[in-house]
């Protein structure tokens, strides 16, 4: 599943994503790699739990911790700045 990141806090290593063009989620990752805004990343963003994920443009391999998804952009947005 395809999906683009939306919002990254840097700080706590979350992430908003956008679950092609339908739906939001966010994320942690528990990695030392970052992502960036409007980058795509490929990976089950409808299954809770840990996962990896990969950055589309390198292939790059990330473990996360899906934490939520099937909300709005703002919801998914004010989750990973509180």
């Amino acid at each position: 599943m395809k999906a683009i990141v939306q919002k990254v806090n840097y700080k706590r290593g979350f992430v908003a994503y956008e679950i092609e063009g339908y739906d939001y989620g966010w994320l942690e990752i528990l990695d030392l790699v970052e992502v960036e805004p409007e980058e795509e990343i490929e990976g089950p963003f409808t299954e809770l739990g840990e996962a990896n994920i990969y950055i589309k443009s390198t292939g790059k391999a990330i473990k996360v911790f899906i934490e939520d998804y099937g909300m709005s952009r703002q919801k998914a947005i004010e989750m990973i700045m509180r």
